[in-house]
């Protein structure tokens, strides 16, 4: 089970079960986690259950969401991170993840969301399509990550819906051609209007 530790001033205040799809960290009494102070916003950020993973979400706030130091828009946790909003920090606890060694290639694995592991049956099951569909390693790229562990980055490009083709190039591409015929048929209408006008 997650849960959430509101720490001020290096003293723990209250620690929060996640144990709804979505619950909100903010100055309002309605939030779900509410914070009465002044360098937090009504509706600060927003906790949202992704199966086995948890994202916090920034909700326009005045003063920014920071995890582990960083700015974010929207951040897949893993246990142990740190959420500061205005002098309040927000300790982030899953027990169903696991602390693991981190890798020493950075190339691989380029930030820290990989320092965590986290198993579950959906994301294996995910991985497992995604290895199916891209026929495993290409030369010269990282091997593929083991079936017995994935990182909460690896949930979000797993769970990630696919997007729709781009199509804007090939409509750019039409509306040019159809205005370069345009552009020819108005020359070719002025020069037989200047053909005829002197021949009258």
């Amino acid at each position: 089970m997650a849960t959430l530790i509101v720490i001020f001033g290096g003293k723990e205040e209250r620690t929060y079960t996640l144990d709804r799809p979505r619950m909100v960290v903010g100055r309002e009494p309605q939030c779900e986690i509410a914070i009465d102070n002044l360098g937090i916003s009504r509706q600060h950020c927003a906790l949202v259950s992704k199966g086995d993973a948890f994202v916090v979400q920034d909700l326009g706030s005045a003063n920014g969401t920071f995890v582990n130091g960083k700015k974010i828009v929207e951040h897949f946790l893993n246990d142990g991170d740190e959420i500061f909003l205005g002098k309040y920090v927000l300790k982030f606890k899953n027990e169903t993840q696991t602390q693991t060694e981190a890798p020493r290639d950075s190339s691989v694995v380029p930030d820290t969301l990989n320092t965590f592991v986290m198993d579950g049956a959906k994301i294996q099951e995910q991985l497992t399509k995604m290895r199916a569909q891209s026929g495993g390693s290409a030369p010269g790229q990282a091997p593929a990550m083991p079936a017995a562990s994935a990182t909460a980055k690896d949930y979000a490009k797993a769970m990630d819906v696919p997007k729709a083709p781009d199509n804007s190039g090939t409509l750019k591409t039409v509306l040019i051609v159809g205005g370069v015929l345009v552009a020819l048929l108005l020359i070719a209408v002025v020069v037989l209007l200047v053909v005829v006008m002197k021949r009258s």
